[in-house]
């Protein structure tokens, strides 16, 4: 997988250029300061700055995350009402939607079902938390047969195109989904996480959409995968305010299992790490060896990353 399959080059500087111009129409002094949002440490630095947002870095955890940030009601309303948010919706998924449903919904779907198989687990109910159109949810049913699905959405839009594929939908953010508490087997959460004003909120209410003895899969992005780690500033992943916490390894764990969960298990499967930044136009020696090295060094390289949690594409699966 490339990553302009699934982030046509055109379409996502324009989006970048939108978010921009959106960024900077915010009120910055009603931005809040917070601790971490993964460990609540409140010791840190600050290390990134990119259109007039601050990033710091975790001097306990090593997570980064932006701060001060926006409030919960400033990121409602940018994301009701901000022009990117809109081009989003309106172009940018719907352009991508199916090379997406082929290129990354099936094989999760399939991933996901693989790892329950091995642990003899069959989920009855599953609820995807940020469902969007439901494509997702309609993949997952072509492997978990005999499971119910569910989705959480708070764009009234998508709730009514989910809903017309027959998704029983909740209009509605996770942190208020509390009428569906302790009702699913598995809960699963893609790329919401580092939108979100509070982390540890955000996983606290996955936490109560789990059954007992039910799993989650939380996946985003994490601060130590090999793209970000190198561009830092210049990654098309840093992107206030949509983009907020990028977490570490450790502030994952953290973050886990102060909501409660009992096991956490993380993997970083990302496929795109090399391809970002060979294709970032941010050269150092080592890429230029690398490049030079041919499709096999790279393949493996990106391999490497896979295998050692160097990825920025983060999996999180953890049991209540």
């Amino acid at each position: 997988m490339k990553e302009n399959e699934i982030r046509p080059k055109d379409l996502l500087l324009k989006y970048l250029n939108l978010v921009e111009s959106d960024s900077k129409k915010l009120d910055k002094a009603k931005f809040l300061e917070i601790p971490c949002p993964a460990c609540k440490s409140e010791s840190y630095t600050k290390h990134i700055y990119k259109n007039e947002y601050n990033y710091v870095l975790c001097n306990e955890c090593g997570s980064l995350f932006c701060n001060p940030r926006p409030s919960e009601e400033i990121l409602e309303e940018f994301y009701r009402a901000a022009e990117s948010s809109q081009f989003w919706l309106d172009v940018f998924f719907p352009t991508v939607a199916e090379s997406r449903r082929e290129k990354l919904f099936r094989p999760k779907a399939e991933r996901i079902f693989k790892y329950f198989k091995e642990k003899k687990f069959h989920p009855a109910k599953i609820c995807d938390v940020g469902s969007g159109y439901g494509i997702f949810l309609e993949e997952m049913l072509h492997f978990f047969t005999g499971s119910e699905v569910f989705g959480v959405e708070p764009s009234l839009e998508m709730v009514e195109i989910s809903r017309n594929k027959g998704i029983n939908t909740l209009n509605a953010t996770a942190e208020n989904s509390t009428e569906w508490s302790n009702q699913f087997d598995l809960v699963i959460s893609s790329e919401v996480i580092e939108h979100v004003f509070s982390a540890s909120k955000f996983i606290n209410s996955i936490f109560n959409l789990v059954k007992p003895g039910g799993y989650c899969l939380l996946t985003g992005l994490g601060y130590e995968g090999f793209d970000i780690l190198t561009l830092q500033e210049k990654s098309n992943s840093v992107f206030p305010p949509h983009h907020l916490n990028f977490m570490s390894v450790c502030g994952f764990e953290i973050a886990f299992k102060n909501a409660g969960f009992s096991e956490t298990e993380i993997l970083t499967p990302g496929e795109l790490d090399v391809d970002i930044v060979l294709n970032s136009g941010y050269e150092t020696e080592f890429i230029r060896v690398l490049r030079n090295r041919g499709a096999d060094a790279i393949s493996e390289f990106q391999s490497f990353l896979k295998k050692y949690q160097l990825s920025s594409h983060i999996w999180v699966f953890a049991k209540k």
